[in-house]
């Protein structure tokens, strides 16, 4: 669409205005049935302008129309794809406050079985001894010193100084 500076859209608005002023002349003058032959060529010229420019308004308005009615449709689908997204937003915060939830729970049903497998876990280590059910499987011996080379301290991290809970044996001579 062609832009027109504000002093086109003054000449065009002189223009129309003095067309109009000729027009109502000439209708006066016709209501009075004494128009002349030479006026009849200049209204008729005058009426076709008003009638091209009022054709050209109306083709501009239904542009407008038509855009306006396109925009409000985009409009209208960024609404509801916003309504959307919004919609599944809290349908995914409702699922996830429930994992939480559930994985909270869990947690805490967990949680005494856990300290009871870790407690029973550090008794086995200290005492060096398994459980009858387990004798079949070697238990790993505390063999003192350095507890990164004890197999029994590999299991589980030591406090520092990183010591084997076992006494250390002699060097060999």
């Amino acid at each position: 669409m062609a832009r027109r500076t504000m002093a086109q859209r003054r000449l065009r608005a002189a223009a129309r205005e003095d067309r109009r002023g000729v027009l109502a002349h000439l209708l006066s003058h016709s209501d009075r049935g004494v128009i002349t032959d030479a006026e009849r060529p200049l209204l008729r010229a005058h009426v076709e302008a008003e009638l091209r420019d009022a054709d050209d308004l109306r083709r501009t308005v239904n542009g407008q129309q038509k855009v306006m009615q396109r925009l409000g449709r985009q409009l209208d689908a960024a609404h509801d794809a916003i309504r959307e997204a919004e919609r599944e937003t809290g349908r995914a915060l409702i699922r996830a406050a429930t994992a939480e939830h559930q994985a909270a729970t869990l947690a805490a049903e967990l949680r005494p079985y856990r300290t009871a497998v870790e407690e029973h876990r550090r008794r086995v280590i200290a005492a060096g001894t398994l459980p009858a059910a387990h004798l079949g499987t070697p238990v790993p011996q505390h063999t003192g010193g350095n507890a990164e080379a004890c197999p029994a301290c590999t299991a589980h991290n030591p406090p520092y100084p990183f010591l084997c809970p076992a006494p250390s044996t002699p060097e060999q001579p």
